[in-house]
């Protein structure tokens, strides 16, 4: 294991973003993949907050953060057919990293999201 990333976030705190800021708020953080997926369910935000905490999970595994090496749309979570979220990165992001294998895992109840990230 190289790397290992944890976050967590209160799934208002996305929606209220939303609220706030409308589709450029989605735009900025996510791929458009990933808001059709999101937008899928009856309620989109507990999948919105999941992905952005597997972003910043991601980002922690890696040691880099957001900024100058990796950007919102670097890193898109999909799930496969049975619903297990896969990380795609950018070209960017696997030739600066060597071509990392991440798993992540999501979990979101009520109030939260929360991420697990590893890079192998």
């Amino acid at each position: 294991m190289k790397g290992l990333g944890n976050d967590i976030i209160e799934i208002e705190r996305v929606r209220h973003g939303f609220e706030a800021h409308g589709q450029p708020f989605l735009d900025r953080l996510f791929t458009p993949k990933e808001q059709e997926y999101c937008q899928m369910h009856n309620d989109p935000f507990p999948r919105y907050a999941g992905r952005f905490a597997a972003k910043e999970a991601i980002v922690k595994a890696l040691g880099c953060g957001f900024g100058a090496e990796a950007g919102w749309h670097d890193i898109e979570i999909i799930a496969d057919e049975k619903g297990k979220p896969i990380v795609h990165l950018s070209k960017e992001l696997m030739s600066r990293f060597k071509n990392p294998q991440i798993l992540i895992t999501i979990s979101h109840c009520k109030e939260y999201a929360a991420a697990v990230a590893v890079w192998l």
